[in-house]
C-alpha cells in the first residue's frame, strides 16, 4: 500500500470552541489523489419538438398504461361521455410537456400535421377500428379540461403506480439495473446506480391571497391561488414558492438521452398538521427505492443529497445497496471502539464519515488520522451487512480488522442515561467516504437529477408548471417523465442497447 499523500491538514472547531485536526486522506480502496478523473460524457445533441412528439406517440407502453389506469367508460355510467378514448387524453397530458401548455397542445392537435401521426400510432398499437373511430382533429382545450378534472385527477395514484412499473421494466429491458455484477461495491457500474432528488415546481401564479385590495383605489382584485403551494428553502438557502416533487432515475454510461425516470411522488413541504396526507422527502425516498428494488434487484447504489440522514440510509443499506450522500456539516467525531492487541492499543473514532485513529499532538490538540480501507465487503442474509476492512498503521506492524458500516442491533439500543439510540452509525460512518475519488464519482452521478429538474422547468413558459394543486402538477410531471422515457426508448433502439 502506497504512503498517504501529504495534504494540508484541516482544522475544525467544535461547538465548545475546542479544535481538532484531520490528517491527510490516505490512498486506499476509495482511490488515490493522483487518480485521473473519469472522462466527461458526450454532450447530448438537441432534439426538435417534432422528434420528441414522434418518440412519445410511438411508445406502445403509453397506450397500455392509459388503458389499464383509465379503463373505457361503462355504457350506463352517469355524466357526459368523453369525446375521445382515455388514451388520447393521456397522450394529451404527456404532449403538454412537448408544447408547453394545454392551450398550445390543443392548437397543435387541431392540425392534421400533428393529429394524423397520432391516428397512425393508434392504428399500429391499439387497432385499426380504434383509429378509424377517432374524430378528424384532436381534443379541444375545453374537452381536455373536463376530462382532466373529472377523470385524470381521480386516477392519479393508478397512473403513478402503473407508470412506475412500466418504467422499471423499460430500464431492465434496456440493460440497466441488471443483476449481473458490472463493478465493485465501491465503483458500481453507472447503470446500477440510482440517483434521486426533490425539486420545487412553481405554479402559474405566485399569489397567496385570493383577494387583494388596491392601496390607492380600494379596488378588490381576485387571484387564482395554488391551494397546496408554499414557500420552501432549497439548497443554498434559496426560497422557492411551489409544490415539492421527488424523483428517482437511472441512466446509461456515456449515452446521451438515456435517462429513465423510474418513480415520481408528491412530497410534503409544509408542517405535518397542514399537510398530513403526504410523506416527507426522506421517508418517500426510502419507500420508492424499496419498491424499485422489489422489481430490479440489480441495483447496487443510490446517490442522493443531504436530505437523507442516517435514519433513512439505514433501512436502504439493510436492503443490500450502497447509499451515498455528502457529509453533513457540524458532525463531531464519535468514539467507535478501542482496538487492543497487547501491547498495542488504538482509539478508533468516526470523523468526516470514515474511521480515524485519535491521537494527540505535542501542543495538546486532538488529531484524527484517517485509517486506510482495503475493501468494502458485503454479506447477504435476512438483512444485508456491509463491512470496511481497514488497516491500522502501527510501529509493531499493521492490524487488519473489519468494521460494520450498517446499523447493528447494539446501535439501536436505547441508552438509559440519554434516552437516545446508543450510536447513530449510519449518520456518522459512510460506506464510501465522501472526500475520496470514489465518493466524488458517485456525487457526480447525482448531478443528473439537477439536469432532469432543470429540463422539467424549461419545458414550460416562464418555468412554471401549467397546473394548480399538487395532484395536477404531479400529473404534469408524470407526463414529462413519459416524454423523457420515450426519448430514452428510441435512443436505446438506435444504439442497440435493447435486450431480448
Amino acid at each position: 500500500m502506497s504512503a498517504p499523500k501529504q495534504r494540508r491538514r484541516a482544522k475544525k472547531k467544535t461547538a465548545e470552541g475546542k479544535s481538532w485536526l484531520l490528517g491527510p486522506i490516505p490512498d486506499d480502496a476509495f482511490g488515490s489523489a493522483c487518480d485521473v478523473p473519469p472522462p466527461r460524457s458526450p454532450e447530448a445533441p438537441p432534439l426538435a419538438i417534432d422528434e420528441r412528439f414522434e418518440y412519445l406517440i410511438r411508445n406502445p407502453d403509453l397506450y397500455a398504461t392509459a388503458l389499464e389506469a383509465l379503463p373505457p367508460r361503462d355504457a350506463g355510467q352517469v355524466g357526459r361521455p368523453p369525446a375521445y378514448p382515455s388514451y388520447i387524453y393521456f397522450l394529451f397530458l404527456c404532449a403538454i410537456s412537448v408544447f408547453g401548455s394545454a392551450r398550445s397542445t390543443a392548437t397543435h392537435l387541431a392540425r392534421p400535421l400533428w393529429w394524423e401521426p397520432i391516428r397512425q400510432a393508434v392504428h399500429d398499437f391499439v387497432g385499426p377500428e380504434e383509429a378509424a373511430a377517432l374524430p378528424a382533429t384532436g381534443p379541444t382545450r375545453s374537452q381536455w379540461n373536463y376530462f382532466f378534472q373529472r377523470h385524470l385527477k381521480k386516477a392519479v395514484e393508478d397512473v403513478r403506480d402503473i407508470s412506475r412499473g412500466k418504467w422499471i421494466q423499460q430500464a431492465i429491458t434496456q440493460g440497466m439495473l441488471a443483476v449481473t455484477p458490472r463493478g465493485s461495491w465501491i465503483y458500481p457500474a453507472r447503470e446500477q446506480v440510482l440517483h434521486g432528488d426533490a425539486t420545487v415546481a412553481c405554479p402559474p401564479s405566485d399569489h397567496t391571497a385570493y383577494e387583494e385590495a388596491d392601496e390607492a383605489t380600494g379596488e378588490i382584485r381576485r387571484h387564482r391561488v395554488d391551494p397546496d403551494a408554499s414557500n420552501t428553502t432549497e439548497g443554498g438557502g434559496r426560497h422557492v414558492y411551489g409544490n415539492k416533487f421527488l424523483s428517482i432515475a437511472v441512466r446509461a454510461a456515456n449515452t446521451p438521452h438515456s435517462r429513465i425516470i423510474l418513480a415520481l411522488e408528491s412530497v410534503r413541504h409544509k408542517a405535518h398538521k397542514h399537510d398530513p396526507h403526504r410523506e416527507d422527502e426522506g421517508k418517500a425516498a426510502v419507500r420508492l427505492v424499496k419498491e424499485i428494488l422489489k422489481k430490479a434487484p440489480g441495483v447496487r447504489a443510490l446517490t442522493y443529497d443531504t436530505a437523507l440522514r442516517g435514519v433513512h440510509r439505514a433501512p436502504l443499506i439493510a436492503e443490500g445497496i450502497v447509499v451515498f450522500t455528502q457529509q453533513h456539516n457540524g458532525l463531531e467525531p464519535q468514539p467507535l471502539l478501542k482496538y487492543e492487541d497487547k501491547p498495542c492499543s488504538h482509539d478508533l473514532y468516526v470523523t468526516a464519515g470514515r474511521v480515524c485513529e485519535r491521537r494527540f499532538t505535542v501542543q495538546g490538540e486532538t488529531h484524527y488520522t484517517p485509517v486506510p480501507v482495503q475493501e468494502l465487503e458485503f454479506r447477504k442474509g435476512a438483512q444485508a451487512r456491509f463491512y470496511q476492512r481497514i488497516e491500522i498503521t502501527c510501529p509493531r506492524g499493521p492490524h487488519v480488522i473489519r468494521i460494520r458500516v450498517d446499523e447493528t442491533k447494539e446501535d439501536r439500543e436505547i441508552d438509559p442515561s440519554t434516552k437516545r439510540q446508543r450510536f447513530n452509525r449510519t449518520e456518522h460512518l459512510r460506506q464510501i467516504a465522501p472526500d475520496t475519488p470514489a465518493g466524488r464519482r458517485l456525487k457526480g452521478f447525482r448531478q443528473d437529477s439537477e439536469s432532469q429538474h432543470s429540463r422539467f422547468d424549461q419545458a414550460y413558459p416562464h418555468k412554471r408548471v401549467p397546473a394548480y394543486g399538487a395532484t395536477a402538477a404531479l400529473l404534469i410531471y408524470l407526463g414529462y417523465a413519459w416524454v423523457s422515457n420515450s426519448v430514452a426508448r428510441f435512443v436505446a433502439r438506435v444504439t442497440g442497447r435493447r435486450t431480448t
